[in-house]
């Protein structure tokens, strides 16, 4: 009887170990953002619709931002240095991502093509962009 009892709260601990760190892991869902000087990763690239989180993470040796448009990184074309926007919705940014910073966006997001970039002066026509879709 006494074997059984432990076999039972070793079981029901298992059960509630697994429940536990099935539940915290929701920041596994989010698209790992890494800045360098030339260049935005996206992993993964895609994601479902709705709340996204992009969790970013400055590599470069230069100060950085991520800015989110709903658009094809083609229909960008680049003026004074930087990507022109001009029509386009902002729908959320962070400024100031310093060396060896992180910083987390959530954004809630339809399906369709978007792309994130660093528009900082020159930052664009590096190579500083990054396309993704949603489902």
């Amino acid at each position: 009887m006494r074997t059984a009892r432990l076999l039972l709260v070793a079981s029901s601990a298992l059960a509630l170990g697994v429940a536990c760190t099935s539940t915290e892991t929701a920041a596994d869902d989010a698209i790992e953002v890494t800045l360098r000087n030339d260049a935005v990763t996206l992993d993964p690239t895609t994601a479902p619709a709705g709340s996204v989180t992009f969790s970013a993470t400055n590599e470069g040796t230069e100060t950085h931002e991520i800015e989110v448009f709903h658009v094809d990184p083609k229909a960008l074309p680049i003026a004074d240095g930087v990507a022109s926007t001009d029509g386009l919705e902002l729908l959320d940014e962070i400024e100031d991502i310093t060396p060896g910073g992180n910083a987390d966006l959530t954004v809630d997001l339809a399906a369709g093509s978007y792309v994130v970039m660093c528009n900082l002066p020159d930052h664009y026509g590096r190579g500083m962009v990054s396309s993704f879709d949603v489902t």
